[in-house]
């Protein structure tokens, strides 16, 4: 009789651990639903000025056999004429340089290029280069030049530096950061190899 006693006081908290957490994740949970309706997503462009429209869309552009970028986002329109994806959360993967390097950038707004120069994104931008993240209102990369340009409440930050700034350039290649307006800097001297 033990046995079965300690298998049906499992089974027992077991039944009343799930519904404790069914009744307060009721009361205490998040409710997903509630969240999408908070942000409504603005159309990114005019419908009848688009050459396609697409919903939850991935596009890779490339040359000679290599990748150069590839596009993810929840919507997006083409203008072919101008060349231009016009997208809506869009989520993008530059491959930089000789050994590919990876830069990973996301916003709730953006164009892309197709015609080689560059990304445009606003509103909520972040991104991901090696080590070095970043954040800003506006973002403004120039694949050809290897240069990201950074407007409105930026952020910069790597082990070894954490700057702010209403301005930013930085050099992809050099990983040389240029700071034009109101900058405050943090840099661990532990981390940082000074100049000879």
């Amino acid at each position: 009789m033990g046995r079965i006693g300690l298998v049906l006081s499992l089974i027992l908290s077991l039944v009343l651990g799930v519904c404790a957490g069914t009744l307060l994740g009721k009361k205490y949970g998040t409710f997903p639903h509630m969240a999408r309706g908070a942000v409504e997503s603005p159309l990114v462009a005019d419908k009848n000025k688009s050459d396609i429209s697409a919903e939850e869309i991935e596009l890779i552009q490339g040359t000679g056999g290599d990748i150069e970028w590839i596009l993810r986002a929840g919507s997006a329109d083409y203008d072919q004429e101008k060349g231009l994806v016009i997208a809506d959360k869009p989520r993008v993967t530059y491959y930089l340089g000789r050994d590919r390097k990876e830069v990973f950038v996301s916003a709730l707004h953006g164009e892309v290029s197709q015609k080689g120069e560059g990304l445009k994104l606003w509103d909520h931008v972040e991104g991901l280069y090696g080590d070095m993240g970043l954040k800003a209102d506006r973002l403004d990369f120039k694949p050809k030049d290897n240069l990201l340009f950074l407007e409105g409440n930026v952020k910069v930050q790597s082990p070894a530096v954490y700057i702010t700034s209403d301005r930013v350039k930085v050099d992809l290649v050099t990983r040389e950061i240029m700071i034009e307006d109101g900058m405050e800097a943090l840099i661990s001297p532990d981390m940082v190899v000074m100049p000879q």
